[in-house]
C-alpha cells in the first residue's frame, strides 16, 4: 500500500465529536461541500447538483436529464419509455440525494432538505408513469417518507418566519398527497403512509396548539423541549436527536 493514500493523519487533524461532527466550507474549485465526520472516517457532499459532484452528459442530475427527455418526447407526440438501465441510475441518484437531505435536515438546513425531497419526488413521478416494471416499488414504497420529509422541512422555514398559516397549509397539503397516491402494494409503503401520516398529524397538532393559545414558535419550541425530555427518558435516542436538531433550528 502507498503511504500517502494512508488517510490517518486526516482523520487525527479532525477527531470525532456526536455533537460537533458537521462542517460546511468550499472547495478548491469554490464549490460548497459539507463534511461529515464519522466515527471512522468523513464523507463530503456538494452541496449544488448531485452530492457526488458528477454531471451526466453536462447535466446537473440524471434527473434533469430524463426530465428534458420527457419533455422532448412529448413535443414528439410520444412518451418516453424508461429501461432498468435507467431506472438504476435514477434510483442510485436517489439513495444519494437521501443521505445528503437526511444529514441536512440534522443541522436544520430545512431549504436544501426541501429542495432534494422535491428531487426525489419529482424521480418517483417520472417511475410512476415511465416505468413499466415491478422494480419501480424499490423507490415508490417511500414515497410517503420523501413527501413526510418534505412537508415538515417546508413547514419548518415557514414557521421560522413566523408564518403559522402556511406552515399549517403546506403540512396539510402533504397529508392530501400521501392520502391520495395509489397505493404500492410492500408493506414498507402501508407502513411508511400509515407512520408519516401520523407524524404530520402530530407537529399540526402541536402547531395549532401552540397558536391558540398565543404562544407562537415559542411555545412549539417548549413543546419540543419537553418531548426531547421524554425521548430521552424513553431511551428513543434516534427521536431524541431528531427533536434536539429541530430545537436548535428554532433557536
Amino acid at each position: 500500500m502507498n503511504r500517502s493514500q494512508d488517510l490517518t493523519n486526516i482523520l487525527n487533524g479532525w477527531q470525532y465529536d456526536e455533537d460537533d461532527n458537521v462542517r460546511f466550507l468550499q472547495g478548491e474549485d469554490g464549490r460548497d461541500i459539507m463534511q461529515i465526520r464519522q466515527p471512522l472516517g468523513i464523507e463530503q457532499y456538494n452541496l449544488e447538483g448531485r452530492p457526488d459532484g458528477l454531471k451526466p452528459d453536462g447535466e446537473d442530475n440524471f434527473l434533469d436529464l430524463y426530465l428534458k427527455k420527457e419533455k422532448s418526447a412529448e413535443k414528439s407526440g410520444g412518451s418516453m419509455i424508461l429501461e432498468d438501465g435507467d431506472f438504476l441510475k435514477l434510483r442510485d441518484e436517489g439513495v444519494l440525494y437521501y443521505y445528503r437531505y437526511l444529514a441536512l435536515f440534522q443541522v436544520g438546513q430545512y431549504d436544501r432538505v426541501a429542495r432534494d425531497t422535491e428531487h426525489n419526488l419529482k424521480i418517483s413521478r417520472l417511475l410512476e408513469q415511465h416505468y413499466e416494471s415491478e422494480n419501480q416499488k424499490e423507490l415508490l414504497q417511500y414515497r410517503p417518507y420523501i413527501r413526510r420529509m418534505n412537508a415538515i422541512s417546508k413547514a419548518m422555514i415557514y414557521l421560522a418566519d413566523d408564518e403559522t398559516a402556511r406552515a399549517i397549509e403546506e403540512l396539510e397539503k402533504g397529508k392530501t398527497d400521501i392520502e391520495e397516491w395509489p397505493p404500492v402494494s410492500t408493506p414498507v409503503f402501508e407502513f411508511e403512509k400509515i407512520r408519516s401520516l401520523q407524524h404530520l398529524s402530530g407537529v399540526l397538532s402541536q402547531i395549532r396548539d401552540a397558536d391558540s393559545n398565543q404562544q407562537g414558535p415559542k411555545g412549539f419550541k417548549e413543546r419540543l423541549t419537553e418531548e426531547l425530555s421524554k425521548a430521552v427518558g424513553n431511551e428513543d435516542y434516534e427521536r431524541a436527536a431528531r427533536l434536539r436538531d429541530r430545537l436548535r433550528r428554532l433557536e
